[in-house]
């Protein structure tokens, strides 16, 4: 009995967090339509930032924009503090959303984080659309990663 009691538990799937209330204030401000406030406006509503953003990242399943608003903010203006997790974003196959997002903004980010970044993502998964997208990068140091 207590080994499928065992099973039973491992098997359930794994409870989300409970978003902390400026989580879910940062998640009903970003799940809006149109209009949402700015990344800065938001972050500064946020005791940490990087960790809220970072929650609807992970947890926002509906709308499916809300998650892709708080990625963006994260690589517009936490780039450098989040970038064990953007990483991450770019090594996982089933992140492929948010690995083309963070390809897209590497021009805006610090060179430091940009380059670790583009090499992360050039051996990941999504190699094919960072070889791409590194080719068409506007600083001359990211394309190099890819040029002869």
């Amino acid at each position: 009995m207590t080994t499928l009691a065992l099973l039973a538990l491992l098997l359930a799937p794994a409870r989300a967090a409970d978003p902390t209330p400026e989580q879910q204030v940062l998640y009903t401000e970003l799940k809006v339509r149109d209009a949402p406030k700015s990344c800065a406006l938001l972050s500064a509503g946020c005791a940490d930032p990087v960790a809220d953003f970072l929650f609807v990242v992970e947890h926002a399943e509906q709308p499916p924009w809300a998650g892709m608003r708080a990625a963006s903010c994260l690589l517009e203006l936490h780039a450098e503090a989040a970038a064990p997790h953007i990483g991450l974003w770019l090594q996982d196959p089933q992140a492929k959303g948010l690995a083309l997002l963070t390809l897209q903004k590497l021009d805006d980010m610090p060179l430091t984080v940009a380059d670790g970044l583009a090499r992360a993502a050039l051996g990941g998964p999504h190699a094919d659309e960072a070889r791409t997208r590194l080719a068409a990068a506007s600083r001359d140091e990211l394309r190099a990663l890819v040029s002869p």
